[in-house]
């Protein structure tokens, strides 16, 4: 899989949901490069990490943006990013136990996300609005507001998830 670069085709017309895809292409494309240097493991380690905490924040903006555009499909595109959040931490702990898994096990991932999920599911999102008539540009305030109060939730969330991992982890 070559670099992964931003392409205005992937904006969903919302700033701030656009600038953390911005950032999980980022990562991703991070995460590749050391994939490729083969040698890298600690940079590998710290991206999944990274990824993964990233993705909790983008996904919990995400969905309190469905939920207030009142997306129908809210429950399933929820569901789905349960199922990413699992495999981020399978990979995680894979290399945690040190698991054997190829470049190609993550090249596989990071492509599956970017084209199912990114492409299908948050495009969803977008159909949605344009069925609506709403264009993204009018919830942009709304939208932004909406992401600012789940930021300092986020937050929170996250530190009860790292206490429920590190219970997971230690049992």
């Amino acid at each position: 899989m070559a670099k992964i670069e931003w392409s205005e085709s992937l904006s969903m017309g919302v700033a701030e949901l656009d600038a953390h895809h911005k950032e999980i292409l980022r990562i991703m494309s991070m995460l590749l490069d050391a994939l490729n240097r083969g040698k890298d493991e600690d940079a590998i380690t710290l991206l999944l990490s990274k990824l993964r905490e990233y993705t909790l924040f983008h996904f919990a903006a995400e969905e309190a943006f469905m939920k207030q555009i009142e997306f129908p499909e809210r429950r399933k595109h929820i569901a789905r990013h349960v199922e990413l959040k699992r495999k981020v931490k399978a990979f995680q702990y894979a290399r945690f136990h040190h698991e054997e898994l190829t470049s190609e096990d993550y090249k596989k991932f990071l492509s599956a996300w970017l084209l199912e999920h990114i492409l299908d599911y948050d495009f969803k999102i977008i159909k949605y609005l344009q069925e609506r008539k709403v264009a993204p540009d009018s919830l942009k305030d709304e939208g932004k507001a909406i992401l600012d109060k789940v930021e300092s939730e986020v937050s929170e969330d996250k530190k009860d998830q790292d206490e429920e991992d590190t219970k997971t982890e230690n049992s």
